[in-house]
């Protein structure tokens, strides 16, 4: 079977005189790969949708994490490692869809957003349309 890359990844773009907030940057990161992970999480058991509950083993529950994908801590990589996650995500022509990484990153990049923008705000350095996902 080939490779498939399930894992989300966000990464923070930012003004030059960023540094002078750096640690709350790293933290509101972190949070927000974190809401993701646990929001995934409660998705897969079916807490936000209990028909879209897609737990039999846990296995592919138990794999979701979230983990710094730079040395800076402004990149983290989410996602499960089993192989059969994208089925459960995408779903099959034999299955349907029950996403749960792409629902929760959906439910915390507007609150993500809005935290950079706070804290860029404290730089004087948000324009509109100067936080952005990538």
């Amino acid at each position: 079977m080939p490779d498939f890359d399930m894992d989300m990844r966000v990464t923070v773009q930012l003004p030059p005189n960023w540094r002078t907030l750096e640690s709350e940057i790293k933290q509101a990161t972190e949070i927000a790969a974190r809401h993701v992970e646990a929001g995934a999480k409660d998705r897969i058991r079916g807490g936000v949708i209990p028909e879209d509950r897609a737990v039999d083993t846990g296995t592919t529950m138990g794999t979701i994490n979230a983990r710094r994908d730079d040395a800076e801590g402004l990149s983290w990589r989410i996602g499960p490692s089993t192989e059969y996650a994208p089925f459960i995500e995408y779903g099959t022509i034999y299955m349907r869809a029950r996403p749960f990484m792409t629902p929760a990153l959906e439910t915390e990049a507007p609150r993500f957003v809005e935290a950079m923008r706070q804290l860029l705000n404290m730089l004087n350095q948000a324009p509109p349309g100067s936080v952005r996902l990538v």
